[in-house]
């Protein structure tokens, strides 16, 4: 039985977006272990544990840029790598990807998987603090993906294109796989909801998910005397890039939007709304514009890598200029007053998911990547 080991740096994203991969490998008879910085007592690791997967904790804290607290990260995991011997490392986002990446070079596990869920801040920030460290991380990043039997996976083809021309991976064993899929049974299409339009965004309550330009898009909305409530559905998360929660909360007092926090029961959520937003800086390929096309949902998403790869312009969305609440809230504009636009959107969302992003496709060209290791 080959040993499968998933390392990632967010159970809680492990979960929502690779539990249906993880268990489609465990039901095809492979023995999967899971490791992740939440200890073995958290309910994220019960839940994977219950589900007959091995569970492992190591020592990773994912806003620390402390020396010694990264080299102990490292080495954590290079600890874990030569306790679990696993036959394939499956590295899912970038620092577990940077620190995985290593430990697997010095504990001799080449047969890795490198799944960049997005590029983060590291490839995305701009300014001189991260431009200089991008400078440094980027030679570990070619010696990672050097050994033969090392595979990356992108979301959009952005992001692979970055990678490649920039002589981090090769294109021979770059493949392109996008997003983590929809289960297209438990999104469900459904008519839109009597009562005033409700405009969603869902994401984690962070700068960079555009969740400021939303709140000025609601001003400049409800300053037209447009009936509509805007409603922001996430966490705040201990990120230097996250919303402050007294900036949150003078929102709602204002009236500007409405903040419902952490949901777990997005199929719920989801057909609540009548048109979804993400004015997202840059992304993967968000899961939640997947589910909410797959609910039938008209989207307005920023024209940006990732976005774009699920929001097709006139098609079953509109994308914006990013980082600008007046372009955001032009178009959502535009599906406030037409409700039967959003309906034809909707359902050109629905039929798109179901022909090009369904978990079932993912999970499938995913293990092909599998095969090609093994062989």
């Amino acid at each position: 039985m080959k040993k499968i080991l998933f390392v990632g740096n967010d159970a809680a994203f492990f979960l929502s977006h690779r539990i249906p991969l993880a268990e489609h490998v465990s039901n095809c008879g492979y023995d999967v272990h899971v490791a992740m910085p939440e200890p073995a007592d958290s309910p994220e690791a019960h839940d994977i544990q219950t589900r007959g997967m091995c569970y492992h904790s190591f020592s990773m804290d994912r806003m620390s840029r402390n020396p010694l607290r990264e080299l102990g990260a490292i080495w954590s995991l290079y600890r874990l790598y030569k306790q679990v011997q696993p036959d394939l490392i499956h590295h899912i986002a970038v620092k577990a990807i940077l620190y995985g990446g290593i430990a697997a070079l010095l504990s001799g596990h080449t047969r890795s998987i490198y799944a960049f869920t997005g590029l983060g801040s590291l490839f995305t920030h701009q300014d001189i603090a991260t431009k200089t460290l991008r400078t440094f991380i980027t030679p570990v990043y070619k010696a990672i993906f050097f050994p033969s039997r090392a595979w990356a996976i992108f979301q959009n083809p952005d992001d692979l294109g970055l990678f490649t021309q920039a002589g981090i991976t090769r294109k021979q064993r770059s493949v392109l796989i996008r997003s983590s899929g929809v289960n297209l049974r438990e999104f469900r299409y459904r008519p839109e909801p009597e009562g005033d339009p409700v405009v969603l965004l869902a994401a984690r309550m962070l700068k960079s998910k555009g969740v400021c330009e939303f709140a000025g898009a609601a001003r400049k909305i409800h300053a037209k005397g447009l009936a509509a409530r805007f409603v922001l559905v996430g966490d705040v998360p201990n990120n230097h890039d996250a919303i402050p929660l007294e900036e949150l909360r003078s929102w709602q007092q204002e009236g500007c939007v409405e903040w419902w926090g952490h949901r777990s029961d997005m199929p719920d959520i989801l057909p609540q709304a009548h048109i979804i937003c993400l004015p997202s800086y840059r992304e993967g390929v968000p899961k939640v514009l997947l589910e909410a096309a797959a609910c039938g949902r008209a989207i307005v998403a920023s024209d940006v890598p990732g976005c774009r790869e699920i929001t097709l312009h006139q098609q079953n969305g509109l994308l914006v200029e990013p980082q600008s609440s007046t372009a955001l809230a032009a178009g959502i504009e535009i599906l406030l007053r037409n409700p039967h636009k959003r309906k034809r959107l909707g359902l050109a969302g629905r039929r798109l998911v179901e022909e090009e992003f369904s978990v079932e496709q993912v999970v499938h060209q995913t293990l092909q990547v599998y095969q090609k290791l093994f062989t």
